[in-house]
């Protein structure tokens, strides 16, 4: 649901309180203890499900993003932002970038709205070509939320899937697929591999900042930028692979929790930049939020 503040300003009550907070703290405080996910462990063994074409109400927060003729995936992190790869972002003209929300397939009806501000990571491929594989779209509307839009939340920061964990990974159906699976929404359970398994394929794309999972071979896609999700929490998104019948079925993800603390920044930086007369600071620094806030 939408809270609307003042002069049309609309916040993100989910979020917005928590955003204040954490940006206020030392980084010192903000050094949460490393753990994993799961934390009772995952199998031992590769897990795989019968999930691939699904509707837009089993994953509300999966956006479909569009310019120059191409498309790709992103993920609803907020009523007005959208995460994706930034590689996803790297074949021309960004003038003219739209995202639709709401729609089970490429062609569906759905909510479009323009986007009005593109954040590509400040050192994407910095390291290799798919490092800090990471791009912010800010949306010139916020969304209608709706049983087929809802936004996602992020993985905390220091966290790690343990290897043998199932996550969902959603994207596009595309002319490398049967023509049943054509512009349509797929989702596949993947499974996270050790990171020394995909050196032995991919080490020179492999960074800090991304991570590993395998995918069943009729599984696959035919775009990128994807939310990958681990029990409603938004971990990864995709960065490479996915899309091949070839061996070794491996797909690289771009790691939520590497990124949080950046995505959390951007988020408040352009709530700030929108609404920055809003939100007022009382003498004891506790937020006092517009009288409509909770309408």
């Amino acid at each position: 649901m939408q809270e609307r503040g003042s002069e049309g300003c609309l916040f993100d009550s989910n979020y917005i309180m928590k955003d204040i907070f954490l940006l206020q703290l030392p980084l010192l405080i903000m050094a949460f203890a490393y753990r994993y996910l799961p934390e009772e462990g995952a199998s031992p063994q590769p897990v795989f499900g019968n999930k691939y074409v699904v509707s837009i109400k089993d994953i509300p927060y999966h956006v479909l993003v569009v310019y120059n003729n191409l498309y790709c995936s992103g993920s609803l992190v907020r009523s007005n932002i959208v995460v994706t790869a930034a590689s996803c972002l790297s074949f021309g003209d960004l003038s003219n970038i739209m995202v639709k929300v709401g729609s089970s397939t490429i062609t569906d009806r759905g909510e479009v709205i323009p986007v009005k501000e593109v954040k590509l990571h400040e050192y994407f491929r910095h390291l290799s070509l798919m490092d800090n594989d990471i791009a912010m779209l800010v949306l010139q509307e916020h969304v209608t939320f709706s049983k087929n839009v809802k936004k996602i939340s992020l993985v905390d920061p220091e966290v790690s899937l343990r290897p043998g964990t199932t996550i969902d990974v959603s994207g596009w159906g595309g002319n490398n697929l049967s023509a049943r699976f054509l512009y349509k929404l797929l989702l596949s359970e993947m499974v996270v591999i050790k990171k020394s398994e995909c050196q032995d394929h991919y080490k020179h794309l492999l960074t800090r900042s991304n991570f590993c999972v395998k995918y069943q071979m009729d599984r696959r896609f035919s775009d990128n930028g994807g939310p990958a999700v681990f029990k409603g929490l938004l971990v990864g998104i995709v960065s490479y692979g996915g899309t091949s019948n070839s061996a070794p079925h491996i797909t690289i993800l771009t790691n939520i929790s590497y990124f949080n603390r950046w995505i959390v920044k951007n988020s408040h930086d352009i709530l700030t930049k929108n609404c920055i007369n809003h939100v007022q600071v009382n003498n004891n620094e506790e937020p006092i939020l517009p009288k409509d806030y909770y309408a």
